[in-house]
């Protein structure tokens, strides 16, 4: 399914789609980075997209970005995208004790539980902390044949996902 920007009623009720929301904004402004036209024709007569990346990837990675920065540094989240990888940087370091071994491994550690809870509400996540070992690190091996790489300092957090153009 994919989430947009809905009114949110009452348990049980339907949800009314208004717009679409953050994140399918966001991918949309970068297609023509993250993919292109294909020279080949489908069986419909339309050209066909080749996809740089996996959007999952891509998706879980700026969601990861904006539930888990520290929001006291006054930084934007940076998407740069190279011709070999993209790079997703989210302000501020892992919380607590938290390390880049224990997030590969799916442990848990919400920064901030507001936001992260609104992002469960509208359908972007599901709050299990699971994306980075079960989405991020498998799909990006399965859909480039290269890892994904993830630079923590005290400054950021930086998932690096490989191209698959070549």
């Amino acid at each position: 399914m994919t989430p947009h920007c809905c009114r949110l009623g009452r348990v049980g009720e339907e949800r009314e789609i208004v717009d679409s929301g953050l994140v399918e904004k966001i991918i949309e402004r970068m297609r023509p980075f993250i993919s292109e036209e294909s020279g080949s024709i489908n069986g419909q007569f339309r050209r066909e997209r080749k996809n740089f990346y996996p959007h999952e990837v891509i998706r879980e990675a700026i969601l990861n970005g904006f539930a888990h920065r520290d929001w006291t540094r006054a930084l934007e989240i940076s998407v740069v995208n190279y011709s070999d990888r993209m790079e997703i940087t989210s302000p501020g370091s892992l919380r607590n004790s938290m390390t880049l071994e224990k997030m590969l491994a799916g442990q848990r550690s919400i920064r901030n539980p507001i936001i992260t809870e609104t992002l469960r509400d509208y359908e972007y996540v599901d709050m299990r902390g699971m994306g980075v070992r079960r989405k991020i690190v498998p799909l990006t091996r399965e859909f480039t044949g290269k890892d994904a790489r993830f630079d923590v300092t005290d400054d950021y957090v930086r998932v690096v996902i490989p191209s698959r153009r070549v």
